[in-house]
């Protein structure tokens, strides 16, 4: 069997060239990693060949010290995520589909839609209640997207009874794994399938296995643990429009700190609406915040760091020196007394983007393509004058992203 997973191996391209004493130590290698994931104590049954072996060497070559800092990550995280499966009477092994999907990082966007440490589609998200438009994605809370999650997964063994196909099917989709088994033959068994999926989405059960073995082997291959240690935090309410920048510059929390912990606000902005949103700060900020909290909602168009949305900031106060009612703030009710806003120019609403002409492929949708460019299916009909979501291959579609940003979408075109 190791010959054959070695000859495998090496005809695939997955090993340089090697002498006769190195195909001596890697046949024992293998060998021994072979045995080792039999032994692996799993209610998902488990299989160790070449595609899995492919993904294990991408984590043993541990680029930058990268899998040294994922295992910490992974041993503080994948507790939790565990316990939330498992209390949903699903397997915990599952928790190590986020590790195969996005190595943990809930800001991971892929070219394929997904996002968040579960790279969950749009659709799927908006099935199972998430959250998600131009300023939040739900998807990026490990929380909220492991419930999410959950619910998917056990919508999905309902279909396949099969974990093996269940875990295909939740990065492809039904229709995906469906089709492949059509095209095998009518298999069941996902190995005889496996050629047969859309090529990115065949990563996802070989690295599934292979994040389950590094987590349970790490230290056989002495690998060190790169210790997860998070800050202590609060979560304090935010009442009104405010931006990271904002915050970094009034209380000196470091913006990276801010980008980490508080993931699902995509363009790093808070907005105003009726139901608070809550930030993520640390600990010893927290008196700082109540001391300086006003200075958080400031809006000056030309200050460094603040946003001005005029048809969702805070509704103007109005004096009227006949009554005696000191509630400034007026109700949706008072649509006829509040001044009318000045009319937006239309440039303004692509201030500081650039534009992208996308052409449609067989297969897209508007919410693949809003989740491809970070952006929301009203904002594509808006920049298109669309009426309607249908589009047909071949159409050209303007798409306007953050200038910043422009090679790395333009990488995804």
């Amino acid at each position: 069997m190791k010959f054959k997973i070695l000859f495998l191996l090496l005809t695939l391209g997955l090993l340089p060239s090697i002498s006769k004493g190195e195909a001596a130590n890697l046949f024992d290698d293998y060998d021994s990693i072979a045995k080792r994931i039999v032994k692996i104590k799993t209610t998902i049954p488990i299989e160790y060949n070449q595609y899995v072996q492919q993904h294990i060497n991408e984590f043993l070559k541990n680029d930058n010290s990268q899998t040294n800092i994922l295992i910490g990550k992974g041993l503080y995280l994948l507790p939790e995520i565990e316990k939330l499966l498992k209390k949903n009477h699903l397997p915990g092994e599952l928790r190590f589909v986020a590790v195969a999907l996005s190595n943990l990082d809930s800001r991971k966007v892929s070219e394929e839609g997904g996002s968040g440490i579960w790279q969950l589609k749009y659709h799927v998200a908006k099935t199972y209640g998430l959250k998600i438009n131009s300023y939040i994605d739900e998807r990026r809370d490990p929380i909220k997207s492991t419930e999410a999650a959950v619910k998917y997964f056990e919508d999905l063994y309902k279909i396949y009874e099969d974990w093996d196909l269940t875990i295909a099917a939740f990065y492809s989709s039904p229709l995906d794994v469906n089709k492949a088994i059509r095209q095998s033959g009518g298999n069941l068994d996902y190995w005889k399938i496996h050629n047969y999926l859309p090529e990115e989405f065949q990563i996802t059960l070989p690295r599934f296995i292979a994040s389950f073995y590094l987590f349970t082997h790490f230290r056989d291959h002495k690998l060190s643990v790169q210790a997860f240690k998070p800050i202590q935090t609060d979560t304090v309410a935010i009442k009104n429009w405010t931006t990271f920048e904002q915050i970094q510059k009034v209380m000196a929390i470091d913006l990276d700190f801010l980008k980490d912990y508080n993931p699902i606000f995509k363009k790093f902005i808070i907005p105003y609406t009726p139901k608070k949103y809550y930030i993520t700060i640390p600990s010893n900020k927290a008196k700082t915040f109540k001391e300086l909290e006003d200075s958080l909602y400031v809006f000056k168009d030309k200050e460094p760091g603040l946003v001005t949305i005029p048809e969702n900031r805070p509704k103007p106060q109005l004096t009227d020196t006949s009554s005696n009612n000191n509630d400034s703030t007026q109700t949706s009710d008072d649509n006829n007394i509040r001044p009318e806003p000045k009319p937006k120019p239309e440039t303004e609403s692509i201030k500081g983007l650039a534009l992208l002409t996308y052409t449609v492929k067989k297969g897209d949708g508007l919410g693949r393509i809003a989740d491809k460019y970070d952006c929301t299916i009203t904002e594509i009909k808006k920049w298109n004058k669309m009426k309607s979501n249908n589009i047909r291959p071949g159409q050209k579609l303007k798409i306007y992203v953050p200038k910043a940003k422009l090679k790395k979408y333009k990488k995804i075109r």
